[in-house]
Parts: C-alpha cells; sequence; structure tokens
C-alpha cells in the first residue's frame, strides 16, 4: 500500500527537552509515587506549578518494586533515568503520577554518564518539564528524594562542579557536587530549579583518586595493560549538557511504536460529505475488527476521528498518529447515506 495505507508513523519528538505525554494502561496498584504539597508556590522567577512537576516525574519499577525515578521526554513520552538504578533489568515499568503503569524497554544507553533512554511501549503522557542551561550555582535546588516512606521534593545544595569518572577511569568533566544532606540519592531523579526547570538528574559514578603503585606483573602478556584506579562511588548530577549529549546520539530506532489503524484510503466527496473512503483493510487489523469495509459498491468514507473532521489520508494518518497503542478511538463513518459510530482500539503494525 502507499502512504494511504497509514503504516507506523515514526515518533518523532524533541531530544533535547524533558516533559512528558497521559499513559492508557490499565491502573494499577498504587506504589510509592512523587509527592508534593500544595498547589503552587512562589519562586524567584515565576511561580511552581507543583501539579505540572508531579506529573513529570515518573517511577521505574520492576513486579512493583522501585527502582529509580525518571523524567520524561517532551512530546514524545520516552523516559530519561539512571542506567545503574535498573541493575540488569531490561523491561522495567513506567509508572506514572496517575498510577497508571505501562512496560518500557531500554532504547539508549551510556554506561560513562550511566544514563538510560527508557521507551514506553504504550500509551502517551502529556503533561512535563523542562530544562534550563542557566548556570544553576548559587541556586536553591531540590530533587525527587526519599521522605516519609514517598518521593517527594527535597532541598539540596549544589556545592559546585567536580570532575568525577567512570568506573573504567574515564573523566566525566563538570559533574554537579552535590549535597544532599543526608539522605539517600534515588537515581535517575531530576535536579530542579526554583522555577520548576530541570538542571541535571542524578546518577552514580566514582570519585577521581590517585591510583595507587601497581603491583609487580609476572604476566608478561598483561605487562602492557593499565588497570582502572579505585572506585570510590558517589552520586552527582549529570549536568545538561551531559544529558543533551545522550540524546543527540540516540539510535533513529528507539522511538516508541506507532499506533496502527490498518487500512487504505483515498479522499472522496458524496454530496456535501468529505472524508477518506476506505480502499484496503488489513486482516485481523484494528479497522477490520471495527467492522470497516472497502466493498465495492457501498465502500465506508471515514469522516471523524474522535469528532475531528479528516478529508485526506494524510489528515486521517496525522490523527491516528497521535494516539496511543490501546487506545480506542471513535470514527465518524459514512455509508450507504447513513453515519455510524465505530469504535476502534488501536495496536501496533504486525
Amino acid at each position: 500500500m502507499s502512504r494511504s495505507a497509514l503504516l507506523p508513523a515514526s515518533l518523532l519528538g524533541g531530544l533535547l527537552v524533558l516533559a512528558g505525554l497521559p499513559a492508557r494502561a490499565a491502573p494499577a496498584a498504587p506504589a510509592s509515587l512523587p509527592s508534593l504539597p500544595g498547589e503552587g508556590s512562589e519562586a524567584s522567577g515565576g511561580t511552581i506549578d507543583l501539579e505540572q512537576l508531579r506529573r513529570g516525574v515518573v517511577q521505574i519499577e520492576q513486579g512493583g518494586r522501585p527502582m529509580a525515578v525518571g523524567t520524561v521526554l517532551s512530546k514524545d513520552g520516552r523516559v530519561l533515568t539512571s542506567l545503574s538504578g535498573l541493575g540488569a533489568v531490561e523491561n522495567p515499568d513506567i509508572r506514572y503520577a496517575d498510577n497508571t503503569v505501562v512496560k518500557a524497554k531500554i532504547g539508549h544507553k551510556d554506561k560513562g554518564w550511566d544514563l538510560a533512554l527508557l521507551i514506553p511501549q504504550s500509551g502517551k503522557w502529556l503533561d512535563g518539564l523542562m530544562p534550563t542551561d542557566a548556570d544553576p550555582t548559587g541556586v536553591d535546588l531540590k530533587a525527587f528524594l526519599p521522605k516519609a516512606g514517598k518521593l517527594a521534593a527535597a532541598g539540596i545544595n549544589l556545592k559546585g562542579r567536580t570532575d568525577a569518572r567512570t568506573k573504567e577511569g574515564d573523566p566525566l568533566a563538570s559533574a554537579l557536587d552535590l549535597d544532599l544532606k543526608g539522605i539517600p540519592g534515588i537515581p535517575g531523579a531530576p535536579l530542579l530549579d526554583p522555577n520548576g526547570k530541570v538542571v541535571g538528574v542524578l546518577v552514580r559514578a566514582c570519585k577521581e583518586m590517585a591510583a595507587p603503585a601497581a603491583p609487580p606483573r609476572s604476566d608478561k602478556a598483561d605487562a602492557g595493560k593499565k588497570a582502572p584506579p579505585p572506585c570510590s562511588p558517589i552520586t552527582i548530577g549529570a549536568p545538561v549538557t551531559a544529558l543533551r549529549g545522550f540524546l543527540m546520539k540516540t539510535p533513529t530506532t528507539a522511538v516508541q511504536p506507532a499506533p496502527w489503524l490498518g487500512l487504505g484510503g483515498a479522499p472522496t466527496e458524496s454530496g456535501s460529505v468529505k472524508g477518506v473512503r476506505v480502499v484496503g483493510v488489513a486482516p485481523g487489523s484494528p479497522a477490520e475488527k471495527a467492522g470497516l469495509t472497502a466493498a465495492s459498491e457501498n465502500p465506508d468514507t471515514i469522516v471523524a476521528v474522535d469528532g475531528q473532521p479528516v478529508e485526506t489520508p494524510e489528515q486521517l494518518a496525522d490523527v491516528i498518529a497521535k494516539r496511543a497503542i490501546g487506545q480506542s478511538v471513535k470514527l465518524l463513518v459514512f455509508s450507504q447515506g447513513k453515519f455510524r459510530e465505530a469504535a476502534v482500539t488501536l495496536r501496533a503494525a504486525p
């Protein structure tokens, strides 16, 4: 089929802006979720929308067990978190602020900066956080950290910049040196300025230490190898510059699966009714299950999706691409001189 077949469209989103998209999975049992007091608070430069802030942070789990915290990428739904917080888990769950849970998979990772990009396999989330390039020095920062058994925005201090390193000894320049005030850091937790903007993410690294004198080697094969210096584990903040560099290297294949309708269409006009005439339906597709037909004598014409008029296959494809796998949409269909509604549950293409 041509483009009119509505094959899965790539979910292209801003790689450099942090925020979120509403999951469509069924609600799960509550766990420790981000919680913030009040409805808003004054800060230098404006007012923080705490509800918006709360919705921009997700919890990463496995079988209901919290592992890390994550922040969602703006307008495409992918989640930035800490790689070490995931352990050996390749397909964790993401719990959103409304307690919906979706399955995800790792689409991109960087062991050096301890970062991972999770790809939700269903759902969209519409609200979230934004980053800032402003220097956070001297600014009151907050991070989502454990407090009274929940994740809450806790005050932390930025002591300055530090040159940390990876376990292999590679340098991590200009990392954020933090004073967590005795509270254990949660990997992946976003660091926020007084305006609720992201200045970094909590990750794990090694403290810069002088390497001890190497012991004599008796094995000639190992004589040319240099052992990495010992690792003194620390929690640092990966700055926005590191986050941008990580996201810019994301593989083009690391995108959310696109919702699929499974039909081919062509623009048509029947009297005063304009829409997309169904010219083909894929076997077993959501369109077929909803009873849509491309019968030569009385083909269906899709006039609107959830009340939004569509007149071309391109318009129909764009509307469907903005929905989520597992989401049900209502199609207004014209056939044999009558209108009817057809409910379609979208899924990924085979």
